[in-house]
């Protein structure tokens, strides 16, 4: 599993941070060609504890392998749940799988 925590930092006062978002990326397949698909979830903070966890309690991950419940419902939605697929673990890295949840996401759309 992979965790993002999103702070910011006012004036750059590393002493007045605060976590503002928090995503959570799980391996649900690994591909025989070294491609994987991963279940990420997205919130907005304050945190809780597990992001993907809470999603999956809601019912908003699916573990049948063909398809995630993508809750996305405009700016203000709490929890995003997507699929981001066709991740090559060996060949691309880790801001390649966040650029890739993130479009899952629909973040690109917001643009």
């Amino acid at each position: 599993m992979l965790r993002v925590t999103f702070e910011i930092l006012p004036g750059g006062s590393e002493e007045r941070k605060r976590v503002i978002g928090l995503m959570e990326l799980a391996l649900i397949k690994l591909h025989p060609n070294g491609m994987a698909d991963y279940a990420v979830a997205m919130t907005k903070c304050p945190p809780f504890k597990g992001a993907l966890k809470a999603a999956w309690r809601k019912g908003g991950v699916m573990s049948d392998g063909e398809a995630i419940n993508r809750a996305i419902a405009g700016e203000d939605e709490e929890l995003i749940v997507a699929l981001a697929e066709g991740h090559h673990r060996t060949r691309r890295g880790c801001y390649d799988l966040l650029l890739r949840a993130l479009k899952a996401c629909g973040m690109e759309a917001r643009q």
